[in-house]
């Protein structure tokens, strides 16, 4: 039965080989670091050794399916420039993703496993990037919850900046992010340039490439966007492609300005989007609600159960109305997939973990309503964190300037 459910939604399990973290320690190899992982084969490390500078781009949820639907009109030049298809981590979401970009590991070693994550040590559910109360939606102070420091990230610009010193390391972000401390956590001791609006970007990347420097220079960039407008529009709207239009023009028009740089700009994203066609809500099915005893954690496409062990038969009956849309998988099952990854087992994932969780393999998710807060008056169009193929699959872009 999973079987065939896995063929017939064409699902993608994360290739810890070929994905976003291979890429990252290929482009840690060329500063000397040796990280835990393969560099990736597509890549030839000792060409990009010699490359003074080196951009790597992110655009969270340009996943390489959106890439392919606009190839021949809105992302005509970053098609002509495709290397290959890579795929994400697993969960395959910015809080996972992002932050095996940033340190090189894989989300079991890392921990940080999606949008909503329980933290004990607070009694808090937390939403983890933004460091939201997840319940009121208020920022919390970050001087009383820690939750960056107890995750003690290594990041790769620490890594870099211990193998050779010299390398002038930077983090273009957008105004908002520039000064948060999950920012901090994951980019010191770069240096965090901020932009307001897109375009402005790509300002900043000349800049910092055309300021006179004899050391080499490596240039990380976070893009909210296209993600931000596909789960408000979905992601066959015209402001996606709008925005995937824009950077096409703009990468390009920067293209040409760094010739004669020796530069190398990458161009990725940490996961891809697909539209939602149905949501289900856990507190509605009043037979499997009643079989667990915490809210559905972290995210509405990758669902930890955490059961009542007195009805954990009952749970496994309710459970099967789902598993044409969801893989459901028992704690063991998932850990012996190794879908999180290998390594050793961060605290918090260990946290996060029920007795089963649910995989989205369709266009359908499920989520907890909190009583206080109610249905969203507008559900989110488009969503990620399953095992799709639009979701599992980012592009490898390389222009040599």
């Amino acid at each position: 039965m999973e079987e065939n459910n896995l063929k017939k939604h064409n699902v993608v399990y994360p290739d810890y080989d070929n994905c976003i973290i291979n890429l990252i320690s290929t482009i840690l190899r060329t500063y000397g670091v040796v990280p835990d992982y393969n560099s990736l084969k597509q890549i030839d490390i000792e060409d990009i050794k010699t490359r003074k500078n080196i951009v790597l781009m992110i655009f969270d949820g340009y996943g390489f399916n959106l890439l392919k639907r606009y190839s021949k009109s809105s992302s005509s030049f970053l098609a002509q420039h495709l290397v290959d298809k890579i795929t994400s981590v697993y969960p395959s979401t910015t809080t996972s993703a992002i932050t095996s970009i940033k340190t090189c590991k894989t989300p079991l070693e890392h921990g940080a496993l999606g949008w909503t994550m329980f933290f004990k040590e607070y009694y808090k559910f937390i939403d983890f990037l933004p460091n939201w109360d997840s319940i009121t939606g208020k920022v919390l102070d970050h001087s009383k919850y820690k939750t960056y420091d107890k995750m003690q990230f290594k990041n790769i610009f620490e890594m870099i900046h211990c193998s050779e010193p010299n390398v002038e390391l930077y983090n273009v972000y957008a105004k908002y992010l520039a000064n948060h401390p999950y920012s901090s956590a994951v980019c010191d001791p770069s240096r965090i340039i901020s932009f307001r609006k897109t375009k402005q970007l790509f300002k900043r990347i000349e800049r910092l490439i055309k300021k006179k420097s004899n050391n080499r220079k490596f240039i990380m960039t976070y893009s909210s966007n296209p993600d931000a407008l596909e789960h408000k529009n979905g992601t066959n709207s015209k402001v996606v492609e709008d925005f995937i239009r824009i950077i096409d023009f703009e990468i390009e028009k920067l293209t040409k300005k760094l010739v004669g740089t020796n530069t190398l700009i990458i161009v990725t994203s940490d996961h891809g989007l697909i539209d939602i066609e149905k949501y289900h809500y856990t507190n509605e099915d009043k037979e499997l609600y009643d079989c667990i005893f915490l809210p559905t954690i972290p995210e509405p496409r990758f669902l930890s159960f955490f059961v009542k062990k007195h009805k954990l038969d009952k749970f496994k009956e309710a459970i099967k109305k789902y598993e044409d849309k969801f893989l459901i998988l028992s704690r063991e099952e998932l850990l012996k997939k190794e879908l999180l990854g290998i390594g050793k087992m961060h605290y918090k994932t260990d946290d996060l973990l029920g007795d089963f969780v649910g995989i989205a393999i369709s266009n359908h998710a499920m989520k907890s309503i909190a009583e206080q807060n109610g249905k969203w008056e507008k559900e989110f169009l488009a969503h990620h964190c399953g095992l799709t193929e639009d979701e599992m699959y980012v592009p490898l872009i390389m222009i040599n300037v």
